[in-house]
């Protein structure tokens, strides 16, 4: 019997990109001390930071939180350091826009560290929680978005979590990820000595890129999710954005 993912044709090799290989991570495994997470999650926040992470996000969520007058409640899903939705209301404050955001992450290692960063709890709420079961009621936040969140989850596990957090969000959901491919696996070698200084950042970062999909294949997902209205942009170098919208 085929499993659902071949028939979607999802994480086959092609050229220049390798066959998924959805391997554990060490972070997502309990390895390494409070230090270690500390340097994994600031070598992740300088890579969002630098190498086209936060722009694709900012540049389809922006425009659409200026279409809106009331106060505005945002989610991020898989949080990390809560950096990118501490980024977002620092923009938001400025722009004077009444925004609040939710940061929700699986890790209490990443949340210790994410309350670090928090000067002002309540614009940015922190939460622990499962991403397969969002605590969060129907249409309760206006935006759901995530970053490098989606290669963790197995392509059915991403079908039903599109349709979660589709049915959460009042106006629609913002993801970016990484793209699989060898030209990316190359690439990150290189950069590993400005950017990757941690060990685990250096394992984690590689088995990232093995797990990730391509476009073809998010597209491929979200239609199997249903989502009605849906997009997804490639952009350099090696990323990628889902925008659904209601």
């Amino acid at each position: 019997m085929r499993h659902p993912s071949q028939s979607l044709g999802i994480g086959q090799s092609q050229w220049l990109v390798p066959a998924r290989v959805d391997a554990p991570e060490l972070l997502d495994s309990g390895v390494g001390s409070p230090k270690d997470v500390q340097q994994n999650l600031a070598d992740l926040w300088r890579i969002n930071r630098y190498l086209g992470g936060i722009l694709p996000l900012t540049h389809v969520l922006y425009p659409r939180l200026q279409t809106h007058s009331k106060a505005l409640i945002c989610l991020d899903i898989g949080t990390g350091s809560a950096q990118i939705p501490l980024q977002i209301t620092q923009w938001a404050q400025k722009q004077g826009l009444n925004l609040q955001m939710a940061a929700l992450d699986f890790s209490q290692r990443n949340l210790k560290v994410a309350r670090t960063h928090i000067k002002n709890p309540s614009k940015v709420i922190l939460f622990q929680g499962d991403a397969h079961h969002l605590p969060f009621a129907a249409n309760s936040v206006d935006y759901v978005i995530s970053s490098l969140f989606l290669h963790h989850l197995s392509p059915n596990q991403v079908i039903s979590f599109l349709r979660s957090a589709f049915n959460v969000a009042r106006h629609g959901l913002i993801m970016t990820d990484l793209t699989r491919g060898w030209l990316p696996l190359l690439a990150f070698k290189i950069i590993q000595p400005v950017f990757a200084w941690s060990y685990l950042t250096r394992y984690d970062g590689a088995v990232s890129i093995r797990r990730a999909y391509t476009p073809a294949e998010l597209a491929s997902l979200a239609q199997s999710a249903e989502l009605p209205s849906f997009s997804v942009h490639p952009s350099w170098p090696w990323r990628m954005t889902l925008v659904a919208e209601k």
